[in-house]
C-alpha cells in the first residue's frame, strides 16, 4: 500500500457513476495526497454567459456570482474529472487539495463529495441534492 501519488497513479476510465471517472492504478494508504492537479493548474473567474453549458459542469460557483473555471478547458487536470459521491472515499481540504478519506484500492474509482468545495451554499445545495 502506497503513501504517495504521482502522475502515474491515475486513469480515466467509463465511470458507472457519471461520464468518465477517475481510478487510481495502485492501493493508497488511508490519509495520502491525492496528486490530481498539476502545480501549474489554473483557474479563472468567468461570467455564465461567456461559459458554454457544455463547460459549466467542470466549473464551481463563486461567491462573486461568477463561475471560476479552469483557465484552459482543452487542458484539463485528471482532477477535473472526478465524480461527485455523497459517499466520497476522498476529502478536500481547501489550500491543500484531495486526500484519501480511508485506503483505497487500486480498480477504485476516485469520488469527491462536492459539497466540501467552497462554493456558495444555495447553488450548492440545489445542485448536489
Amino acid at each position: 500500500m502506497r503513501s504517495k501519488t504521482d502522475h502515474q497513479s491515475f486513469i480515466l476510465k467509463p465511470s458507472s457513476i457519471n461520464g468518465v471517472g477517475v481510478f487510481i492504478l495502485h492501493d493508497i494508504a488511508e490519509d495520502t495526497y491525492l496528486e490530481l492537479f498539476r502545480e501549474d493548474f489554473q483557474e479563472e473567474l468567468r461570467d455564465e454567459a461567456d461559459v458554454p453549458e457544455e463547460l459549466q459542469g467542470l466549473c464551481l460557483n463563486h461567491e462573486s456570482g461568477k463561475l471560476l473555471c479552469p483557465k484552459f478547458f482543452n487542458r484539463l487536470d485528471i482532477g477535473n474529472y472526478v465524480n461527485h459521491s455523497n459517499d466520497s472515499n476522498m476529502r478536500y481540504e481547501s489550500g491543500k487539495g484531495y486526500f484519501a478519506k480511508r485506503d483505497i484500492k487500486a480498480g477504485e474509482e476516485l469520488l469527491a463529495d462536492y459539497r466540501e468545495l467552497p462554493e456558495p451554499e444555495n447553488p450548492r445545495e440545489e445542485y448536489y441534492k
